[in-house]
């Protein structure tokens, strides 16, 4: 029995699903990890000091997430910018 090979739509959908993931998986790791370093972090000074008041937790994470967003805001946005344009482009050439 012989197997087809992949027609070459296939091979395109599977690399721009596969960027796709990655970009996200980036993205997500770049804002995510800070805000747990800040909230284990925060999490510890409040059991320490024995603070039961959940509201004081949140604007150190709110002053961590404007702050890698603001470092790195731009270059996730034109991550984004590239992706979308490949793989328009990509799809033109698909379609043609």
């Amino acid at each position: 029995m012989a197997t087809l090979a992949p027609a070459p739509d296939d091979v395109m959908l599977a690399d721009l699903a596969r960027e796709a993931v990655l970009l996200f998986a980036g993205s997500a790791t770049l804002i995510l990890l800070p805000l747990l370093v800040v909230a284990v972090v925060v999490g510890l000074v409040q059991t320490i000091f024995s603070v039961q008041e959940s509201s004081i937790s949140f604007l150190p994470k709110l002053a961590a997430l404007m702050l890698v967003l603001a470092i790195s805001g731009e270059a996730m946005l034109m991550n984004l910018a590239e992706f979308l344009e490949l793989g328009l482009a990509d799809m033109v050439g698909a379609i043609r």
